[in-house]
């Protein structure tokens, strides 16, 4: 069974990487000298995934010693990937390498090649570019946890202007690689026909992957006209890394069979209040997260609120330090979160079995929380009834299949496969968008389909949707970096439809609220914007605070203007529709001070009633990917918003520069909510449009009215 190391321990290795690392780059030429190195790479396809693991341990074990005993031998690479694998030997001489093969025949023949069904590609010749970053003392130190590797095939390479291409990638590729974080080492050869080779080592997946983006960027903007074909790709984690001059040859990667896991604890709460949930996570967030991440073995923590249920899923370097942590935390819980959770949780604990994650890299060390925060969506599956004996068997598909695929989408943030060695098994799928979430599920489904139809339980306990916490020991010291939808920030609507209200005097209306009432409201702390629309008997107005308070004292300073002046133009009382933004959108390019306010905007205004609040989220999360897009796509877009009210009833509103715009954003409403809200939505939606008479943003002209006095009598 494979698993990882300890979060320990892969913290000792890439400390020991970044501190004794000593860099010596050797470029050597195609032509014979002192030093050159010769290099022999072996390409096999149609290898049974599950034999990769025993080839590995066969290659460590009995052929390596073999090798490494060799003389001229310098180092071996075996990188196994799905249904392919690559070995690559590196000796001084092309006679030394033969001779190694020759005395490796045997065991080759007798231990290997009933694994390997196809004979090999091969590739050969002098290297060259050899760059190695070797590690100061590790002739006595403990080997590495990990190493990966990303090779790439370019074929039917034009090999006319050889000499200067390497010196373009020795002198160009190879120093954007050295800046790269956790670069171990890079070769690069030719066979001498129409065929280049690279290799490039990290220490992490995520780095690797990297530096094939680096690599492909790097061709096409330098070599696009001296390689035809696209490169053959192989990507995975080295299950043998062995150099001369580090302890003697030995394998550098650890056995994978290490049984020294990483703990994780998912709890399940059904029953919970969906308008309980904004505030659940503000509290984990903000108390229970810091002392979960200020534990002894932190590992990781996510928060996943959809609907009436909340999954909480923890991870630590051993069960008793997650249990200290709950016991640290337990006071903060029974205070603060029991009232909100009715019900006690399901609970499935056991060990990591699975573990990829794809972005630390993409973060400098210099980014705060805030600047990486975050839409993270995650879907968790229980699995129960699991038959244990197929544990294996499905952690090799999944990282041999599934990962890659997953991959392939770019969406993929993590994964997680977890295994309480009984008859329970859990994955935990982390992309970054709910349109990558659901490709996802996609991929897997038909993972599912093809490789274990036949004996995963069917309908799995499922959860889906956006991700209020997610912290990871290595980022951040822990910090949360998916950004809670009720963030303390959160900005206040309040939306008052006024309906009985006598044609003529709207135009009055609209000159006072402009002349008398803005001035009031927008010098009032927490002002963030306000607008006015008029539409024959009808009249709207919304405004934006950072809080509902400071809302609320606005309204009170501006009381007695509206009492003199507007509540006798206003012959019934309004509808009242109040909450936090869920989608707060202001185009950038009118939000500044040059912005003259001479223009029109045109406003449409939807109100869903009867809406189930508790799909809200996901909801808001596919208006986003979906009608957010289309929104922008008709041109002119100014603004656009949306809240729930906390009952029944959802909002939207959308800005345009012209009429048309904003009707047919009435349309691409009523399209989207058709296609992706109909069962949640069942009443179609009301509302009200037309020409802004009053359009005010705090950042914009100090919030003065920026489409002028429209109506002015």
């Amino acid at each position: 069974m494979q698993s990882i190391a300890s979060a320990g321990k892969r913290c000792f290795t890439l400390i020991a990487l970044l501190t004794f690392a000593v860099l010596s780059a050797l470029p050597i030429s195609v032509s014979a000298q002192a030093g050159s190195v010769f290099a022999s790479v072996r390409v096999y396809d149609g290898v049974d995934p599950m034999d990769q693991d025993e080839i590995a341990r066969l290659v460590d074990d009995g052929l390596l010693p073999i090798m490494r005993e060799s003389d001229g031998f310098v180092g071996y690479y075996l990188l196994p990937a799905g249904d392919m694998l690559a070995a690559v030997s590196l000796f001084e001489t092309a006679d030394q390498a033969a001779a190694s093969t020759e005395t490796a025949r045997e065991f080759v023949a007798e231990s290997l090649a009933s694994l390997l069904p196809n004979a090999p590609r091969i590739l050969e010749n002098e290297l060259d570019i050899r760059y190695s970053a070797l590690v100061e003392g590790m002739a006595d130190a403990d080997s590495v946890s990990e190493l990966y590797g990303a090779l790439r095939i370019y074929g039917n390479y034009d090999m006319s202007r050889r000499t200067e291409i390497v010196d373009l990638t020795a002198s160009g590729f190879l120093p954007i690689q050295q800046t790269m974080t956790g670069f171990i080492g890079y070769l690069n050869l030719d066979d001498g026909i129409d065929t280049v080779v690279a290799f490039s080592i990290f220490d992490t997946e995520a780095n690797a992957l990297a530096a094939n983006e680096e690599a492909a960027a790097f061709v096409a903007e330098n070599l696009a006209d001296h390689r035809r074909d696209e490169p053959i790709r192989i990507n995975g984690r080295l299950g043998v890394a062995a150099l001369a001059e580090i302890r003697m040859g030995q394998n550098l990667i650890e056995d994978k069979k290490i049984e020294d896991k990483v703990f994780a604890s998912v709890r399940v709460y059904d029953g919970v209040d969906p308008m309980n949930q904004d505030e659940i996570a503000r509290l984990t967030a903000a108390g229970f997260l810091p002392i979960m991440r200020g534990s002894n073995g932190f590992v990781g923590y996510y928060l996943l609120p959809a609907g009436d249920v909340l999954a909480a899923i923890s991870m630590f370097d051993s069960a008793d330090q997650a249990s200290a942590s709950n016991a640290a935390a337990r006071e903060f819980v029974a205070e603060n979160l029991a009232p909100m959770l009715p019900n006690p949780p399901l609970i499935v604990e056991g060990a990591l079995e699975v573990s990829t994650q794809l972005f630390a890299a993409a973060f400098d060390e210099s980014m705060t929380a805030e600047d990486v925060a975050m839409p993270l969506h995650a879907l968790l599956a229980i699995y129960d009834g699991f038959d244990m004996t197929r544990l294996d068997e499905t952690v090799t598909l999944v990282e041999s299949i599934l990962l890659p695929d997953l991959r392939a989408t770019g969406g993929l943030y993590s994964y997680y496969g977890i295994s309480d060695g009984i008859d329970k098994a859990v994955a935990l799928r982390i992309m970054d968008s709910e349109a990558s979430l659901q490709l996802g599920s996609d991929i897997a489904a038909e993972f599912i389909a093809a490789h274990m139809a036949g004996w995963l339980p069917e309908d799995p306990l499922s959860v889906s949707g956006r991700l209020a916490v997610a912290a990871s020991a290595d980022l951040y010291q822990g910090g949360n970096l998916a950004a809670p939808a009720m963030m303390d920030d959160a900005v206040f609507a309040s939306i008052r439809v006024y309906d009985g209200i006598n044609p003529a005097d709207q135009a009055e209306i609209a000159r006072l609220t402009n002349a008398g009432f803005l001035p009031i409201i927008r010098e009032n702390d927490g002002f963030i914007g306000y607008y006015f629309l008029t539409a024959a008997d009808m009249l709207a107005t919304v405004s934006l605070f950072d809080s509902p308070e400071q809302a609320s004292a606005s309204n009170d300073a501006a009381s007695e203007f509206v009492a003199e002046n507007l509540a006798p133009l206003l012959p019934n009382p309004p509808t009242i529709y109040q909450g936090s933004l869920s989608i707060d959108y202001v185009a950038a390019l009118l939000a500044s001070d040059d912005y003259a306010g001479s223009g029109e905007l045109y406003a449409s205004i939807r109100f869903y009633e009867g809406f189930d609040l508790r799909h809200f989220d996901e909801a808001n999360d596919l208006a986003i990917a979906h009608l957010l897009p289309a929104l922008q796509e008709l041109g002119g877009l100014f603004a656009q918003y949306a809240f729930n009210d906390g009952e029944d009833t959802v909002v939207g509103i959308s800005v345009f520069d012209s009429e048309e715009a904003s009707l047919a954003a009435n349309d691409a409403g009523k399209a989207f909510t058709t296609e992706y809200l109909a069962a949640w939505a069942p009443n179609p939606p009301t509302g009200i449009s037309g020409k802004l008479a009053i359009a005010a943003l705090a950042e914009v002209n100090t919030g003065e009215n920026l489409v002028g006095a429209a109506m002015e009598g």
